[in-house]
């Protein structure tokens, strides 16, 4: 496809225009990011300066100017690798090689022991509150979870707000009675 054909299709349809554009040039941006990012960026990086470079054309292309577009293209493609590049090279020289013998010993404030048992307790905690049945399981989500007070909950429950508090109340010693059936006390 020429670039004239190109320019007309971008001022009819800019989505099937772009498209054509896409089509035309893919191999050439390609090559061309490809041949400057060769020896320093991975594949990955390679696809996202393409991608970089098409959504540069598609945002900066004016289709009035009657200059080439494969010119174009190839120029926003270089800069772009370049610029990649520049990145990587820059984001390579900061990086420490994990088998370092120092890095070997550094202590983690996390836990995944302390993770693991505090999901398995928010589990069973939802679980516990769903069981409730409606609508104290509302209830206690809306005031515990969402710190929504009695007024606001009877209102989006149709109750009023004395009815609330109570049935909050007895939910509560109901779910401590499960919770402590499985072994969790609050």
């Amino acid at each position: 496809m020429t670039d004239s054909e190109i320019r007309i299709k971008l001022k009819k349809s800019p989505d099937e225009g772009y498209r054509a554009l896409f089509e035309t040039y893919f191999n050439y941006v390609y090559s061309i990011t490809f041949h400057i990012l060769r020896n320093c960026a991975t594949h990955e990086d390679i696809e996202e300066c393409v991608a970089d470079v098409f959504l540069e054309v598609i945002q900066h292309y004016d289709t009035s100017h009657d200059g080439s577009v494969k010119a174009y293209v190839g120029t926003v493609a270089k800069r772009k690798a370049i610029d990649m590049s520049r990145s990587v090279t820059s984001r390579k020289s900061h990086v420490i090689p994990i088998e370092d013998e120092q890095m070997a010993e550094i202590p983690s404030a996390f836990s995944v022991r302390d993770t693991v048992e505090t999901t398995e307790r928010n589990r069973i905690l939802i679980e516990c509150i769903l069981s409730l049945g409606e609508p104290d399981s509302s209830i206690i989500l809306q005031k515990y979870f969402y710190d929504r007070n009695s007024i606001q909950i009877a209102k989006m429950l149709h109750l009023s707000p004395p009815a609330v508090r109570m049935r909050c109340n007895r939910a509560m010693k109901r779910l401590r009675k499960l919770l402590f059936e499985k072994g969790i006390t609050l």
